[in-house]
């Protein structure tokens, strides 16, 4: 797929713009998400959410895992909140590290009253038991306004080479200016990480122009 999105970048860059998108639509309806994300920001897709649904459901078909949790934000904006959360659950339980701070706004922006203190509670009832599984969704769910804390899940997470709690501490450090202790979070989870964590590890890596 990796040729199928360089040949639609080239069709673009020379102003072919609908061969671009015939190529970025069979990247993604294959499954690639890099090209998921040129179309769901195309010209004439953006404005349509029916359009983006639609890329987003036939690149989850080819086993896109990133696309749930887009389709799940999407579905909210749209008040279905009940397919949402179970794109989220998805999405999450498969391993997404976008999915985990995709799903605390959602908690925030879209959830119940109560809702989201709640999940905190319950993940940390879970970490105090003994379930270190839990350390990145309960990290995830402090991160916006209760940091000091989930550093210090996160940091837990990491210790036990969690791969998703080095992701979103790589993530919280950025964010501080702190780039060395993030530059060597990031290349941990490229040399350990399935492709999930990897990806959102090369996004943050591009996105802060980190060493390779």
């Amino acid at each position: 797929m990796a040729a199928l999105v360089q040949a639609a970048e080239e069709m673009s860059a020379k102003g072919e713009h609908a061969m671009a998108e015939a190529l970025y639509r069979k990247a993604a309806e294959a499954g690639d998400h890099r090209a998921v994300v040129k179309l769901v920001n195309w010209p004439g897709i953006r404005e349509d959410h029916a359009a983006m649904e639609a890329v987003y459901r036939a690149a989850i078909t080819a086993g896109d895992v990133q696309s749930l949790a887009s389709l799940a934000a999407l579905r909210a904006r749209q008040g279905d909140t009940a397919e949402a959360r179970m794109s989220f659950a998805k999405a999450i339980e498969s391993g997404s590290v976008s999915a985990l701070t995709m799903y605390t706004a959602f908690l925030h922006n879209h959830g119940e009253p109560g809702e989201l203190s709640e999940a905190i509670e319950h993940r940390r009832r879970q970490v105090a038991a003994g379930d270190t599984g839990a350390l990145p969704n309960l990290g995830a769910l402090l991160l916006p306004h209760q940091q000091v804390e989930a550093e210090a899940v996160l940091r837990q997470g990491a210790a036990l080479l969690e791969n998703r709690c080095r992701c979103l501490l790589a993530a919280l450090l950025l964010d501080r200016g702190a780039t060395g202790e993030a530059a060597e979070l990031v290349r941990r989870v490229r040399a350990t990480g399935d492709d999930l964590v990897r990806g959102y590890a090369e996004r943050l890596a591009e996105e802060y122009e980190l060493p390779s």
